[in-house]
């Protein structure tokens, strides 16, 4: 049943699953999570949840879910992945990528996610003037792009 408790479920039982059989001695500092659009919000979650998680990618994801559909916040306790507060607990590096035409989930989702990340984090945003939501990898020229932003931020991590 797609409920948001249940995708934090999904996630927290993948990430056991990588962490037991497939990242060496069982390091979590190897581990990257990597959230798209919706997919923000579960990955947001663990990372504010993990404290050794070893990166998080937030890609065209956006403040909550309720922030998609108004600013307002009279409808707050109605919300859903609440990207915007859980962003500031996370402890590893955190890259966004989002695209400047994005109809579905505003720019002002990334930039504002990217604000709110603990300065510590931070690593350089990905900002796709000329792309939207679902197309920031259309083309040879925006893949190999997408490849060189993702070896920088993994550069960037470190070796420990």
């Amino acid at each position: 049943v797609p409920l948001e408790e249940n995708t934090y479920k999904d996630i927290e039982a993948v990430y056991q699953y990588v962490l037991d059989h497939v990242v060496l001695n069982g390091r979590e500092r190897n581990i990257i999570l990597y959230g798209q659009s919706v997919g923000g919000g579960p990955s947001c979650y663990l990372a504010a949840k993990k404290k050794d998680v070893g990166g998080l990618i937030l890609h065209s994801a956006f403040m909550s879910g309720m922030r998609v559909l108004t600013p307002s916040r009279a409808l707050a306790c109605l919300d859903i992945f609440p990207n915007i507060t859980r962003i500031q607990s996370v402890q590893c590096p955190v890259m966004v990528i989002h695209g400047m035409l994005d109809e579905e989930v505003g720019f002002e989702h990334g930039v504002a996610l990217h604000d709110a990340v603990p300065e510590n984090c931070k690593r350089n945003p990905w900002w796709v003037r000329d792309r939207g939501h679902n197309d920031i990898t259309d083309g040879r020229q925006k893949i190999l792009e997408y490849i060189q932003k993702l070896k920088t931020y993994m550069d960037s991590l470190g070796d420990d």
